[in-house]
């Protein structure tokens, strides 16, 4: 009979995530996943199996927990422009209060396409966004608050295209840049 865990692996699942999206891949070791979960080796790897298993999994949290939580105000019935503002300057402070960035985006940037897994990690989180955003423009389009001059998949391929720009920025600490940004999205969108 298998012995179950004396732990809550979501809570570690949670801990590994912190770790790297703070460090990145290489640069965490089994040493300091050990040291942060809190567990033996043995523990570690039988629960999540080896260190790439464990960030693959770490990333899906990520995409679960924090990415779609922050996309749930584009997918309400009617959301159109007072959601993507809201969307947009809540993204912009994000920028302001995690220096770390989007996990997703740094494994994808780190990883550079090499690793399959990754890689279609991020193409799922850039098309949820996507898609989230789309819907939003197409509901504020069909409203008559947002401009009709692009299709809403054009406008939705550059809200995307920016957040990531931004994203590198605020690594920069160039949150001016991102406000002026943020703020001439939403001038474009608007009739």
């Amino acid at each position: 009979m298998a012995r179950s865990c004396g732990f809550d692996r979501e809570q570690k699942l949670e801990q590994a995530m912190q770790l790297f999206w703070e460090k990145g891949f290489a640069n965490t070791s089994v040493a300091d996943l050990v040291a942060q979960l809190g567990i033996n080796r043995f523990s570690l790897y039988n629960s999540f199996g080896d260190k790439q298993a464990l960030y693959e999994a770490a990333l899906q949290h990520y995409f679960i927990k924090v990415s779609n939580a922050h996309l749930q105000p584009l997918w309400q019935d009617g959301a159109g422009l007072a959601q993507i503002e809201m969307f947009l300057r809540q993204f912009e402070q994000r920028q302001k209060d995690n220096p770390f960035g989007c996990f997703i985006q740094n494994a994808v940037v780190e990883h550079a396409g090499n690793q399959a897994r990754v890689t279609a990690q991020g193409e799922q989180l850039f098309t949820q966004v996507k898609a989230a955003l789309k819907q939003a423009l197409a509901n504020g389009q069909q409203q008559g608050e947002i401009s009709q001059s692009m299709t809403a998949d054009a406008l939705a391929s550059l809200i995307l295209v920016q957040m990531q720009g931004m994203r590198v920025l605020s690594k920069a600490q160039r949150y001016q840049d991102i406000a002026t940004a943020v703020d001439s999205l939403l001038c474009i969108l608007r009739r």
